[in-house]
C-alpha cells in the first residue's frame, strides 16, 4: 500500500504537526502504515530542522511511502518485504490566506 501528500505551514513545528495529522489519516485508511508512521514523522522533523530559520517564509514538505508485505494482513503482523519512504522539504514565500 502506498500514500503521497504534501503540506505547507508557517514554520517547522507547524509543518511537523500537519504531517502527523496527515499520517493519522493515512493510518486510519491503511492500518499497515502504522508501521512506518514514526519513520515518516522523524524524517520530516529532521529534514525541516536542516532548513534555514526564516520566520517570514512557509515550510513545505512532500511525503510519499509504500510498504509491501506477505503473509498476515493483521495490522502489526505483516511480514514486510519492502519499505520505501521519501521526504522533501523546502522554504517558500508565505502564503497569504
Amino acid at each position: 500500500m502506498s500514500y503521497s501528500f504534501s503540506v505547507t505551514a508557517p514554520g517547522k513545528d507547524a509543518v511537523v504537526r500537519e504531517v502527523k495529522e496527515q499520517m493519522a489519516s493515512v493510518v486510519a485508511g491503511q492500518p499497515v502504515h502504522a508501521r512506518d508512521q514514526d519513520l515518516i514523522e522523524t524524517s520530516v522533523a529532521s529534514a525541516a530542522a536542516l532548513l534555514a530559520d526564516d520566520a517570514s517564509r512557509d515550510v513545505g514538505v512532500a511525503v510519499c511511502g509504500s510498504l509491501i508485505w506477505s503473509g498476515e494482513n493483521e495490522p502489526g503482523k505483516e511480514s514486510l518485504e519492502s519499505v520505501s519512504v521519501s521526504v522533501t522539504a523546502w522554504l517558500s514565500a508565505r502564503t497569504v490566506k
